[in-house]
């Protein structure tokens, strides 16, 4: 570890295993069980314990990473653990919280962007290239896939699982999940149409993209029970894109948000 990437009023655990490539601020305290790959930048004032961090990674400040979770029932003696992929932008403010599990930490992935004063609880696991917005919180136990993003003061109940590339409007209250590709939005977030421009972003073809927006359809906007919309798509032999909503759907335990009314066209674009 180089004495001159430490900043002298860090405090380091003797125990914390740091590549000698990373950069560590004023005032950073890490503790112990961290290891830190290489070329990570991290400062001022962060809190770092309990975590295992791949490469790349940037902590602008103030940020703490695997303290104990807000779960009244979690044992204090348990070792359990933070998870941290590679090339993440962690801004100002943001509190991501070690798992209540010793088998499975918090997981994020890699390439994500959770913005200021955005909270992860225990047991969450996130995915590849995540946005999450300013003051975004996400409760314990939540899935969200690749590519989703959640725009600011969003709320996540426990448990929620957002899908792939599925985008979640500023303020809306997450309670059910969000299937792959959908936008939702509402105080109850409901769906109101896809994520089109990401599908597209993502490289999804044109053939795609008309299957995924039949889908929706049949599955939100149709008068179908949910179970009766999948069973028919299921005997069409769909594409892979929708066998991923359809699955999503299947596997839901909390439920999946209904769809608004719709009024134009536009919703789905």
């Amino acid at each position: 570890m180089s004495d001159n990437l430490i900043h002298p009023t860090a405090i380091i655990d003797p125990s914390a295993k740091i590549d000698p490539s990373s950069v560590i601020g004023p005032y950073t305290i890490i503790g112990p069980r961290v290891t830190i790959g290489k070329n990570n930048r991290i400062g001022p004032f962060c809190i770092i314990e309990n975590t295992t961090m791949g490469d790349g990674n940037e902590l602008i400040g103030h940020a703490t990473i695997g303290v104990k979770p807000q779960d009244l029932s979690y044992d204090e003696s348990m070792q359990s653990m933070v998870e941290m992929g590679n090339g993440n932008k962690i801004r100002e403010c943001v509190t991501i919280h070690r798992s209540t599990k010793l088998d499975v930490p918090t997981r994020i992935g890699n390439s994500c962007l959770l913005m200021a004063n955005s909270h992860v609880a225990h047991d969450c696991q996130l995915g590849n290239n995540i946005i999450l917005g300013n003051c975004t919180g996400v409760a314990g136990h939540v899935h969200i896939a690749d590519r989703a993003i959640a725009s600011g003061m969003v709320g996540m109940h426990q448990f929620v699982r957002i899908g792939r590339q599925a985008m979640i409007s500023g303020g809306s209250m997450t309670v059910l999940d969000i299937p792959p590709y959908c936008t939702a939005q509402g105080e109850r977030a409901r769906l109101v149409g896809l994520n089109v421009i990401g599908m597209r972003r993502a490289g999804m073809s044109r053939d795609e993209i008309t299957a995924v927006k039949r889908a929706f359809k049949t599955l939100f906007r149709s008068k179908m029970l949910l179970k009766d919309a999948i069973a028919q798509l299921e005997a069409e032999n769909p594409i892979a894109p929708v066998k991923e909503m359809l699955e999503f759907c299947k596997n839901t335990q909390r439920g999946i948000a209904s769809a608004r009314c719709k009024n134009s066209d536009a919703d789905e674009e």
